[in-house]
């Protein structure tokens, strides 16, 4: 995740595909971790433009639900967090050239200095599945 020069980044522990967990639902969970963090640093009542350079997330996001129960699941949390805060998410689908945080998801890590120092309280549904770098 990248948040103008500021970063973040998790990784899928081994085994973590399994029971449904596929690239589309990993997919859909970088964009539930964005809204986690959005909330958590207190954005509230406003909408937030989210570029990704997965089509099929963006679509799933926006039609609010896919054949696979744990996209559907994800969409649900985000859902389930955005409402309390007043928050829309408009996903907007860019190339993987211009993904800001498309070197961040291939493990080529920011500066140090520029990582995000608020890390997202995982949901407990996630941790046996992620951990943050």
């Amino acid at each position: 995740m990248v948040l103008d020069l500021q970063w973040a980044a998790w990784k899928l522990r081994p085994g973590w595909k399994a029971d449904g967990c596929d690239i589309g639902w990993a997919e859909s969970i970088a964009l539930e971790l964005a809204i986690l963090w959005l909330i958590q640093v207190g954005h509230v009542n406003c909408n937030i433009i989210v570029h990704g350079d997965n089509a099929g997330v963006i679509g799933t996001f926006s039609k609010g639900c896919l054949h696979n129960v744990l996209c559907n699941d994800s969409i649900h949390h985000m859902e389930a967090s955005i409402i309390p805060n007043n928050i829309s998410i408009s996903p907007v689908y860019v190339t993987s050239t211009w993904n800001k945080a498309n070197q961040v998801s291939r493990g080529t890590l920011g500066p140090p200095s520029l990582q995000m120092s608020d890390s997202i309280q995982l949901p407990v549904d996630l941790t046996q599945f992620l951990f943050y770098v």
